[in-house]
């Protein structure tokens, strides 16, 4: 009985290890994700400020 109950335990350890390992996966994979969309919109925020404004500006002009 003390060998069936120590197997348990020791399948029960991998499985809690193999789940924390995959879900440290999951999180990083989804931070990567998050980091690269935030990048991005912040890439397109700077760059976009000035030159929106200058282009608003230039279709708002019409000619009488």
């Amino acid at each position: 009985m003390f060998i069936i109950s120590e197997y348990v335990a020791c399948v029960l350890a991998v499985w809690v290890g193999m789940t924390l390992l995959f879900m440290a996966g999951v999180m990083f994979l989804a931070l990567e994700a998050g980091c690269t969309i935030a990048e991005r919109k912040l890439h397109d925020l700077t760059r976009m400020g000035v030159p929106w404004l200058g282009r608003w500006l230039a279709v708002g002009v019409r000619e009488p």
